[in-house]
């Protein structure tokens, strides 16, 4: 399997919010995603904590896109070419 599909599929678990919202009934045992949800309804007045909970929740995808950005766009533009 090669990196750009592994890349990929990590991205689309990591940002996936309707899933777990319905499944999982405690809150306890959200991800990330849905813990910025929660977050920010309880403390929406304290915006300082809330973007921290943001920076959190994205630091995790940014790090896995820049880490494997050449492999990424590599493997995306490997089918566009015609041999």
């Amino acid at each position: 399997m090669s990196l750009t599909v592994i890349m990929i599929n990590f991205m689309n678990a990591w940002n996936d919010f309707m899933l777990p919202l319905y499944v999982l009934g405690d809150s306890r045992k959200w991800p990330m995603t849905l813990a910025v949800f929660n977050f920010f309804g309880r403390r929406s007045s304290e915006w300082n904590l809330v973007f921290a909970d943001v920076v959190l929740t994205v630091l995790p995808v940014a790090l896995v896109y820049a880490a494997g950005q050449r492999y990424l766009v590599s493997g995306m533009t490997a089918g566009s070419l015609k041999e």
